[in-house]
Protein backbone atom coordinates (compact mmCIF):
# COMPACT_ATOMS: atom_id res chain seq x y z
CA UNK A 1 0.00 0.00 0.00
CA UNK A 2 1.24 3.64 -0.67
CA UNK A 3 1.10 5.64 2.37
CA UNK A 4 -1.18 8.76 2.44
CA UNK A 5 -0.06 11.73 4.39
CA UNK A 6 -4.01 12.69 5.58
CA UNK A 7 -4.29 16.31 6.80
CA UNK A 8 -4.28 15.95 10.15
CA UNK A 9 -6.09 18.46 12.99
CA UNK A 10 -2.87 18.38 15.22
CA UNK A 11 -0.90 19.59 12.02
CA UNK A 12 -2.62 22.80 11.72
CA UNK A 13 -2.23 23.33 16.17
CA UNK A 14 1.50 22.79 15.70
CA UNK A 15 2.36 24.77 12.65
CA UNK A 16 -0.10 27.49 13.91
CA UNK A 17 0.50 27.94 17.22
CA UNK A 18 3.17 25.93 19.15
CA UNK A 19 6.31 25.54 16.58
CA UNK A 20 6.26 30.03 16.02
CA UNK A 21 6.34 30.06 20.11
CA UNK A 22 7.90 27.09 22.14
CA UNK A 23 11.15 25.26 21.98
CA UNK A 24 10.32 21.97 22.04
CA UNK A 25 7.11 20.18 21.59
CA UNK A 26 6.35 16.43 22.50
CA UNK A 27 3.87 15.03 20.42
CA UNK A 28 2.62 11.61 22.36
CA UNK A 29 0.20 9.03 21.03
CA UNK A 30 -1.13 4.93 19.89
CA UNK A 31 2.01 3.73 18.19
CA UNK A 32 1.01 3.43 14.59
CA UNK A 33 -1.53 6.53 14.73
CA UNK A 34 0.89 8.99 12.57
CA UNK A 35 3.00 10.43 14.56
CA UNK A 36 6.28 10.42 12.88
CA UNK A 37 4.93 10.41 9.14
CA UNK A 38 2.97 14.09 10.59
CA UNK A 39 5.70 15.58 12.15
CA UNK A 40 8.74 14.55 9.50
CA UNK A 41 6.87 17.43 7.27
CA UNK A 42 7.74 19.98 9.73
CA UNK A 43 11.67 18.41 10.12
CA UNK A 44 15.17 19.52 8.66
CA UNK A 45 16.64 16.72 10.77
CA UNK A 46 15.17 13.12 11.89
CA UNK A 47 16.96 11.21 14.14
CA UNK A 48 14.68 8.13 14.09
CA UNK A 49 15.72 6.21 17.56
CA UNK A 50 13.92 2.82 16.34
CA UNK A 51 17.61 2.83 13.84
CA UNK A 52 19.80 0.69 15.50
CA UNK A 53 22.78 2.96 14.64
CA UNK A 54 20.75 6.13 15.89
CA UNK A 55 20.01 4.82 18.81
CA UNK A 56 23.31 4.04 19.87
CA UNK A 57 24.93 6.89 19.31
CA UNK A 58 22.08 8.69 21.41
CA UNK A 59 22.91 6.39 23.86
CA UNK A 60 26.29 7.31 24.31
CA UNK A 61 26.45 10.61 23.40
CA UNK A 62 22.59 12.40 23.28
CA UNK A 63 24.33 15.84 23.67
CA UNK A 64 26.34 15.64 20.83
CA UNK A 65 23.89 14.16 18.60
CA UNK A 66 21.71 16.52 19.27
CA UNK A 67 24.68 19.59 18.09
CA UNK A 68 25.14 17.95 15.13
CA UNK A 69 21.72 18.17 14.02
CA UNK A 70 20.80 21.18 11.73
CA UNK A 71 17.75 23.11 11.65
CA UNK A 72 14.41 21.75 13.19
CA UNK A 73 14.54 18.21 15.08
CA UNK A 74 12.23 15.50 14.79
CA UNK A 75 13.30 12.75 17.39
CA UNK A 76 11.16 10.08 16.79
CA UNK A 77 10.19 7.33 19.16
CA UNK A 78 12.19 8.37 22.53
CA UNK A 79 11.57 5.64 24.36
CA UNK A 80 14.00 4.03 22.58
CA UNK A 81 16.86 6.00 24.34
CA UNK A 82 15.51 8.10 26.99
CA UNK A 83 18.98 9.51 27.35
CA UNK A 84 18.07 11.70 24.70
CA UNK A 85 15.26 13.52 26.65
CA UNK A 86 17.88 15.40 29.31
CA UNK A 87 20.13 16.31 25.93
CA UNK A 88 16.66 18.12 24.96
CA UNK A 89 16.99 19.93 28.18
CA UNK A 90 20.09 20.86 28.48
CA UNK A 91 19.78 22.52 24.72
CA UNK A 92 16.60 24.07 25.57
CA UNK A 93 18.27 25.92 29.01
CA UNK A 94 21.63 26.52 27.31
CA UNK A 95 20.07 28.33 24.06
CA UNK A 96 19.66 31.99 25.83
CA UNK A 97 17.54 32.91 22.81
CA UNK A 98 14.73 30.43 23.68
CA UNK A 99 14.77 29.67 19.70
CA UNK A 100 10.94 28.37 18.98
CA UNK A 101 10.38 25.44 16.89
CA UNK A 102 14.18 23.90 17.25
CA UNK A 103 12.73 20.25 18.43
CA UNK A 104 9.46 17.80 17.80
CA UNK A 105 9.88 15.16 19.98
CA UNK A 106 7.52 12.10 19.24
CA UNK A 107 6.75 8.58 21.05
CA UNK A 108 4.36 5.92 22.07
CA UNK A 109 4.36 5.60 25.59
CA UNK A 110 3.36 9.01 28.51
CA UNK A 111 4.72 7.17 31.76
CA UNK A 112 7.72 9.32 32.15
CA UNK A 113 5.91 12.36 32.41
CA UNK A 114 4.60 10.91 35.19
CA UNK A 115 7.90 11.06 37.25
CA UNK A 116 8.62 13.94 39.02
CA UNK A 117 11.87 13.90 37.93
CA UNK A 118 11.33 13.76 34.34
CA UNK A 119 13.47 16.34 32.57
CA UNK A 120 10.71 17.37 30.70
CA UNK A 121 8.63 19.16 32.50
CA UNK A 122 8.26 22.87 31.71
CA UNK A 123 10.20 22.15 28.90
CA UNK A 124 8.97 19.95 26.02
CA UNK A 125 4.99 21.48 25.78
CA UNK A 126 2.67 17.87 25.44
CA UNK A 127 0.41 17.19 22.29
CA UNK A 128 -1.59 14.26 22.32
CA UNK A 129 -2.16 12.69 18.87
CA UNK A 130 -5.33 10.62 18.35
CA UNK A 131 -5.48 7.72 15.19
CA UNK A 132 -7.07 9.03 12.32
CA UNK A 133 -10.55 11.11 12.87
CA UNK A 134 -13.31 10.93 10.35
CA UNK A 135 -13.12 14.41 9.33
CA UNK A 136 -9.33 13.53 8.50
CA UNK A 137 -10.26 10.76 6.81
CA UNK A 138 -12.54 12.93 4.11
CA UNK A 139 -9.64 15.83 4.30
CA UNK A 140 -11.38 18.06 6.63
CA UNK A 141 -8.86 18.87 9.10
CA UNK A 142 -10.42 22.28 10.28
CA UNK A 143 -13.88 21.48 11.62
CA UNK A 144 -14.01 21.37 15.74
CA UNK A 145 -17.19 20.03 17.14
CA UNK A 146 -16.63 20.43 20.15
CA UNK A 147 -15.88 23.94 19.29
CA UNK A 148 -19.27 23.93 17.03
CA UNK A 149 -21.42 22.54 20.03
CA UNK A 150 -20.16 25.46 22.56
CA UNK A 151 -21.25 28.40 20.25
CA UNK A 152 -23.73 30.81 21.32
CA UNK A 153 -26.25 29.56 18.86
CA UNK A 154 -26.67 25.87 18.66
CA UNK A 155 -25.52 24.03 15.85
CA UNK A 156 -28.12 22.93 13.32
CA UNK A 157 -27.21 20.12 11.24
CA UNK A 158 -27.84 18.83 7.68
CA UNK A 159 -29.30 15.64 7.02
CA UNK A 160 -27.18 12.96 6.22
CA UNK A 161 -26.20 10.14 3.93
CA UNK A 162 -24.76 7.17 6.17
CA UNK A 163 -26.58 4.64 6.83
CA UNK A 164 -26.46 2.62 10.29
CA UNK A 165 -24.14 -0.39 8.28
CA UNK A 166 -22.05 2.88 7.19
CA UNK A 167 -21.17 3.74 10.51
CA UNK A 168 -20.43 -0.37 11.17
CA UNK A 169 -18.08 -0.02 8.47
CA UNK A 170 -16.36 3.15 9.93
CA UNK A 171 -16.04 1.46 13.23
CA UNK A 172 -14.61 -1.94 12.12
CA UNK A 173 -12.15 0.19 9.51
CA UNK A 174 -10.35 1.79 12.83
CA UNK A 175 -8.82 4.86 12.96
CA UNK A 176 -4.84 3.59 12.30
CA UNK A 177 -3.81 4.87 8.82
CA UNK A 178 -1.81 1.61 8.15
CA UNK A 179 -5.04 -0.26 8.76
CA UNK A 180 -7.37 2.05 6.81
CA UNK A 181 -8.28 0.81 3.20
CA UNK A 182 -6.74 -3.32 3.64
CA UNK A 183 -8.98 -5.99 3.31
CA UNK A 184 -10.49 -7.78 5.60
CA UNK A 185 -8.19 -10.36 6.03
CA UNK A 186 -5.25 -8.00 5.62
CA UNK A 187 -6.33 -5.62 8.34
CA UNK A 188 -6.90 -8.68 10.53
CA UNK A 189 -2.93 -9.65 9.89
CA UNK A 190 -2.14 -6.32 10.91
CA UNK A 191 -4.29 -6.03 14.05
CA UNK A 192 -2.36 -9.03 14.87
CA UNK A 193 1.07 -7.93 14.31
CA UNK A 194 0.11 -4.47 16.04
CA UNK A 195 -1.34 -6.51 19.34
CA UNK A 196 1.31 -8.97 19.29
CA UNK A 197 4.34 -6.04 19.16
CA UNK A 198 1.98 -3.97 21.89
CA UNK A 199 2.43 -6.53 24.59
CA UNK A 200 5.90 -8.01 23.43
CA UNK A 201 7.97 -5.18 23.34
CA UNK A 202 6.35 -2.04 23.90
CA UNK A 203 5.04 -2.16 27.18
CA UNK A 204 8.07 -3.74 28.13
CA UNK A 205 9.35 0.04 27.57
CA UNK A 206 7.12 1.60 29.91
CA UNK A 207 7.20 -0.96 32.84
CA UNK A 208 8.66 -0.64 35.96
CA UNK A 209 8.59 -4.21 36.15
CA UNK A 210 8.64 -6.69 33.68
CA UNK A 211 5.13 -7.62 32.07
CA UNK A 212 4.08 -11.03 31.39
CA UNK A 213 2.80 -10.46 27.45
CA UNK A 214 -0.14 -13.23 27.93
CA UNK A 215 -1.39 -11.85 31.39
CA UNK A 216 -1.12 -8.51 29.81
CA UNK A 217 -3.02 -9.44 26.91
CA UNK A 218 -5.74 -11.00 28.84
CA UNK A 219 -6.31 -8.04 30.40
CA UNK A 220 -6.11 -6.76 27.19
CA UNK A 221 -8.90 -8.39 26.21
CA UNK A 222 -10.97 -8.16 28.94
CA UNK A 223 -10.99 -3.96 28.52
CA UNK A 224 -12.31 -4.33 25.26
CA UNK A 225 -15.06 -6.49 25.99
CA UNK A 226 -15.79 -4.23 28.51
CA UNK A 227 -15.21 -1.06 26.47
CA UNK A 228 -17.84 1.84 26.93
CA UNK A 229 -18.59 0.86 30.13
CA UNK A 230 -17.36 1.39 33.46
CA UNK A 231 -14.21 0.25 34.84
CA UNK A 232 -14.46 -2.28 36.80
CA UNK A 233 -10.83 -3.62 38.54
CA UNK A 234 -12.32 -6.48 40.25
CA UNK A 235 -13.83 -8.10 37.61
CA UNK A 236 -11.02 -7.52 34.65
CA UNK A 237 -8.79 -9.33 37.15
CA UNK A 238 -11.48 -12.41 37.43
CA UNK A 239 -11.64 -12.28 33.22
CA UNK A 240 -7.52 -12.22 32.96
CA UNK A 241 -7.30 -14.77 35.92
CA UNK A 242 -5.02 -12.00 37.47
CA UNK A 243 -4.65 -10.78 41.14
CA UNK A 244 -6.36 -7.55 41.46
CA UNK A 245 -3.45 -5.45 41.99
CA UNK A 246 -1.43 -6.80 38.77
CA UNK A 247 -4.66 -5.92 36.59
CA UNK A 248 -4.64 -2.39 38.30
CA UNK A 249 -0.96 -2.05 37.15
CA UNK A 250 -1.54 -3.63 33.69
CA UNK A 251 -4.77 -1.51 32.85
CA UNK A 252 -2.04 1.82 33.81
CA UNK A 253 0.08 0.22 31.68
CA UNK A 254 -2.04 -0.27 28.57
CA UNK A 255 -3.30 3.50 29.47
CA UNK A 256 0.47 4.64 29.52
CA UNK A 257 0.50 2.90 25.73
CA UNK A 258 -2.66 4.73 24.86
CA UNK A 259 -4.81 2.09 23.80
CA UNK A 260 -7.12 2.87 26.31
CA UNK A 261 -8.63 6.08 27.85
CA UNK A 262 -10.29 6.54 30.78
CA UNK A 263 -13.33 9.44 31.04
CA UNK A 264 -13.38 10.18 34.63
CA UNK A 265 -16.49 10.19 35.93
CA UNK A 266 -18.26 14.03 36.54
CA UNK A 267 -19.03 15.50 39.71
CA UNK A 268 -20.98 18.98 41.16
CA UNK A 269 -21.89 20.12 44.30
CA UNK A 270 -25.51 20.64 42.60
CA UNK A 271 -26.06 16.93 42.02
CA UNK A 272 -25.68 14.36 44.88
CA UNK A 273 -24.97 10.08 44.76
CA UNK A 274 -22.93 10.32 41.76
CA UNK A 275 -20.84 7.54 41.22
CA UNK A 276 -17.04 7.85 40.99
CA UNK A 277 -15.97 4.92 38.54
CA UNK A 278 -14.55 6.15 34.96
CA UNK A 279 -15.63 4.48 32.01
CA UNK A 280 -13.38 2.81 29.96
CA UNK A 281 -12.49 2.82 25.85
CA UNK A 282 -10.50 1.58 23.62
CA UNK A 283 -8.53 3.77 21.55
CA UNK A 284 -9.62 2.42 18.33
CA UNK A 285 -12.63 0.88 17.89
CA UNK A 286 -11.46 -1.29 15.05
CA UNK A 287 -8.91 -2.98 16.95
CA UNK A 288 -11.60 -3.84 19.80
CA UNK A 289 -14.02 -5.21 16.62
CA UNK A 290 -10.69 -7.71 15.61
CA UNK A 291 -9.72 -8.53 19.26
CA UNK A 292 -13.63 -9.26 19.64
CA UNK A 293 -13.59 -11.05 15.82
CA UNK A 294 -16.21 -9.45 14.89
CA UNK A 295 -17.29 -8.19 11.49
CA UNK A 296 -20.03 -5.82 10.07
CA UNK A 297 -22.24 -8.34 9.97
CA UNK A 298 -21.69 -9.75 13.40
CA UNK A 299 -22.42 -6.48 14.88
CA UNK A 300 -25.20 -6.13 13.39
CA UNK A 301 -26.42 -8.76 15.22
CA UNK A 302 -25.21 -8.08 18.63
CA UNK A 303 -27.81 -5.37 19.93
CA UNK A 304 -24.88 -5.08 23.02
CA UNK A 305 -21.80 -4.88 21.50
CA UNK A 306 -22.71 -2.51 18.87
CA UNK A 307 -23.89 -0.44 21.53
CA UNK A 308 -20.33 -0.47 22.85
CA UNK A 309 -18.52 0.11 20.06
CA UNK A 310 -20.68 2.58 18.99
CA UNK A 311 -20.08 5.30 22.19
CA UNK A 312 -16.53 3.87 22.13
CA UNK A 313 -16.57 5.09 18.31
CA UNK A 314 -18.03 8.41 19.17
CA UNK A 315 -15.73 9.49 22.20
CA UNK A 316 -12.81 8.80 20.83
CA UNK A 317 -14.14 11.15 17.79
CA UNK A 318 -14.48 13.57 20.18
CA UNK A 319 -11.87 12.94 22.25
CA UNK A 320 -9.60 14.04 19.86
CA UNK A 321 -10.62 17.12 19.64
CA UNK A 322 -9.98 17.94 22.62
CA UNK A 323 -6.55 18.82 22.02
CA UNK A 324 -7.45 21.26 19.39
CA UNK A 325 -10.57 22.93 20.90
CA UNK A 326 -10.34 27.01 20.89
CA UNK A 327 -10.47 26.81 25.12
CA UNK A 328 -9.26 24.31 27.21
CA UNK A 329 -12.52 21.56 27.73
CA UNK A 330 -12.71 18.30 29.85
CA UNK A 331 -14.77 15.11 28.69
CA UNK A 332 -16.54 13.01 31.34
CA UNK A 333 -19.61 10.58 31.66
CA UNK A 334 -22.21 10.81 34.73
CA UNK A 335 -24.16 8.52 35.85
CA UNK A 336 -25.79 8.62 39.83
CA UNK A 337 -27.32 5.52 42.26
CA UNK A 338 -30.56 6.59 41.60
CA UNK A 339 -30.41 5.43 37.81
CA UNK A 340 -29.59 8.94 35.73
CA UNK A 341 -26.92 8.38 33.80
CA UNK A 342 -25.64 10.61 30.49
CA UNK A 343 -22.95 8.71 28.05
CA UNK A 344 -20.68 12.02 27.83
CA UNK A 345 -20.19 15.53 29.31
CA UNK A 346 -18.11 18.34 27.64
CA UNK A 347 -17.55 20.76 30.04
CA UNK A 348 -15.55 24.35 29.62
CA UNK A 349 -15.78 27.44 31.64
CA UNK A 350 -18.40 26.45 33.53
CA UNK A 351 -20.63 25.26 30.93
CA UNK A 352 -22.10 21.53 29.93
CA UNK A 353 -22.68 20.16 26.68
CA UNK A 354 -24.53 16.49 27.79
CA UNK A 355 -24.03 13.38 25.27
CA UNK A 356 -25.93 10.53 25.03
CA UNK A 357 -25.01 8.13 22.10
CA UNK A 358 -27.35 5.56 20.78
CA UNK A 359 -26.48 2.81 17.90
CA UNK A 360 -30.32 2.78 16.65
CA UNK A 361 -31.74 4.36 13.62
CA UNK A 362 -34.54 6.28 15.55
CA UNK A 363 -34.70 7.87 18.88
CA UNK A 364 -37.47 9.61 20.42
CA UNK A 365 -37.81 11.63 23.91
CA UNK A 366 -37.29 8.41 26.08
CA UNK A 367 -33.98 8.30 24.60
CA UNK A 368 -33.15 11.07 25.80
CA UNK A 369 -34.49 11.18 29.48
CA UNK A 370 -30.83 11.31 30.85
CA UNK A 371 -30.25 14.75 29.27
CA UNK A 372 -33.89 15.89 30.37
CA UNK A 373 -32.99 15.14 33.82
CA UNK A 374 -29.12 17.43 34.08
CA UNK A 375 -31.24 19.84 32.24
CA UNK A 376 -33.39 20.23 34.54
CA UNK A 377 -30.98 20.16 37.48
CA UNK A 378 -28.12 22.31 35.85
CA UNK A 379 -30.17 25.06 34.48
CA UNK A 380 -28.58 27.40 32.46
CA UNK A 381 -25.31 25.54 33.09
CA UNK A 382 -26.61 23.60 30.72
CA UNK A 383 -25.12 25.00 26.72
CA UNK A 384 -26.23 21.78 24.84
CA UNK A 385 -27.85 18.30 24.72
CA UNK A 386 -27.70 15.98 21.90
CA UNK A 387 -28.58 12.46 21.26
CA UNK A 388 -26.42 11.35 18.99
CA UNK A 389 -27.54 8.04 16.70
CA UNK A 390 -26.97 6.25 13.57
CA UNK A 391 -30.13 8.13 11.98
CA UNK A 392 -30.27 10.40 9.16
CA UNK A 393 -32.32 13.26 10.25
CA UNK A 394 -31.93 15.81 13.41
CA UNK A 395 -34.70 17.11 15.05
CA UNK A 396 -35.44 19.21 18.25
CA UNK A 397 -36.55 17.53 21.86
CA UNK A 398 -36.75 19.76 23.75
CA UNK A 399 -34.92 23.60 24.73
CA UNK A 400 -31.68 22.90 23.71
CA UNK A 401 -31.49 19.23 22.98
CA UNK A 402 -31.46 17.57 20.08
CA UNK A 403 -31.00 14.44 18.23
CA UNK A 404 -28.43 14.32 15.52
CA UNK A 405 -27.01 12.02 13.15
CA UNK A 406 -23.41 10.67 14.62
CA UNK A 407 -22.36 12.29 11.11
CA UNK A 408 -22.40 15.83 12.83
CA UNK A 409 -19.00 14.89 14.53
CA UNK A 410 -17.10 15.45 11.38
CA UNK A 411 -19.47 17.58 8.93
CA UNK A 412 -20.02 20.80 10.13
CA UNK A 413 -24.02 22.41 10.46
CA UNK A 414 -25.56 24.33 8.21
CA UNK A 415 -25.28 27.68 10.16
CA UNK A 416 -21.47 27.36 11.26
Amino acid sequence: MVERLYPRIVDRLVADELLPEFPAILIVGPRGCGKSTSMSQFADTILDLSTPGVRTAAIEDPDGILAAASGRVLIDEWQEAPEILGAVKRAVDTDLTSTPGRFIVTGSVRAAQQAVTWPGTGRLIRVRMSGLTQGELEDNNSYNPIDSMFRDQPPRFGHSDLSRHDYLTRIVAGRFPDAIGRSDRSRSRWFDGYVEQLVDRDAAQVATTNPRPRKLRSVLSSCVARTGQELNKEATARDADVAKGTADNYITLLEDLSIIQRVPAWHDKRLHRLNRSPKIHIADPGLAAHLLNVDVTALERDATLVGQLFETFVATELSAHLETAEHRTEMFHLRNRDGNEVDLILERHGQIVALEVKSSTNVDRGDAKGLLWLHDKLGAAFHYGAVIYAGTLPFQIDDRIWAIPASALWRPPTNS
